[in-house]
């Protein structure tokens, strides 16, 4: 019996294109939760970034996995805190301060800003529907708590850093984008945490996902579904392939699971 849900945001229960939940998505949310299924964010975005950009509409969830599971909370509060090692955070620092090209973003627990702006800074945010946050010192790295730190780099330039953060794992969602947190499991680690808080076991867990940084969440998981739009990798692992967002993949696969009534989508 499904007990709780795990949702990616982007690419899963929002499109690429628009960035906004369905209405027959934020319905069918209220609608498992009426059913007594618990439902919780699994993103690699910032808490600050879900309530910026309205994209969950009036969606209260019961639980929030951020930062790719670094940071998990709920109403009540905090109960995963995981923030990259100060010495890894030392030499991306010297690293940023080596190649004055090269922009990052960095993630706080309420606050994100960038290294510096380019115009990758601008093509990335285009993809996001996101806000640019401010420019701020690479030295702040060392004086806060830092979840996720994102440097905007290709694939030949990735090496800079992962060659000098050995306390980390990494996570590749753009051609100039990676995410980069402690050493885990990602959102799998979240997702033990959540299970652990609220006394559930992976058979009685369900997830949703689409990129590279959704196969931890997948493998952990009791059901695990792909949208239609998702990485290769990410289909080969999951349980079922749904439709695309833009067709209403989740809403779908609820009903062929039947966790909602079987009316047509």
């Amino acid at each position: 019996m499904i007990r709780a849900i795990f949702f990616d945001i982007d690419g899963t229960m929002v499109s690429y294109k628009n960035k906004i939940m369905s209405q027959q998505l934020r319905d069918d949310l209220f609608a498992l939760q009426r059913a007594g299924i618990r439902i919780f964010v699994c993103s690699g975005r910032a808490p600050q970034d879900l309530e910026s950009t309205g994209m969950l509409r009036d969606v209260v969830f019961d639980g929030y996995i951020t930062l790719n599971g670094q940071c998990c909370f709920n109403a009540q509060g905090v109960y995963r805190d995981n923030p990259l090692p100060l010495e890894d955070l030392r030499n991306a620092k010297d690293v940023l301060e080596a190649h004055p090209e090269l922009a990052a973003l960095v993630e706080e627990n309420g606050v994100s800003y960038l290294t510096c702006h380019n115009r990758r800074v601008d093509e990335v945010f285009e993809f996001l529907h996101t806000k640019q946050y401010p420019v701020l010192s690479a030295q702040r790295m060392l004086e806060g708590k830092v979840y996720q730190f994102i440097p905007l780099v290709n694939q030949e330039e990735e090496h800079l850093f992962v060659s000098v953060m050995p306390g980390c794992s990494y996570s590749r969602w753009h051609p100039l984008g990676i995410d980069v947190m402690s050493k885990g499991e990602g959102k799998a680690d979240g997702i033990r945490a959540t299970m652990a808080h609220y006394g559930l076991s992976p058979e009685e867990t369900m997830a949703f996902g689409d990129g590279e940084n959704d196969l931890t969440m997948m493998a952990l998981v009791g059901t695990s579904v792909a949208l239609g739009g998702a990485d290769q990798r990410v289909k080969e692992l999951a349980d079922y392939v749904t439709a695309t967002v833009e067709e209403e993949g989740i809403s779908k696969a609820l009903r062929h699971f039947s966790l909602l009534p079987a009316e047509s989508v």
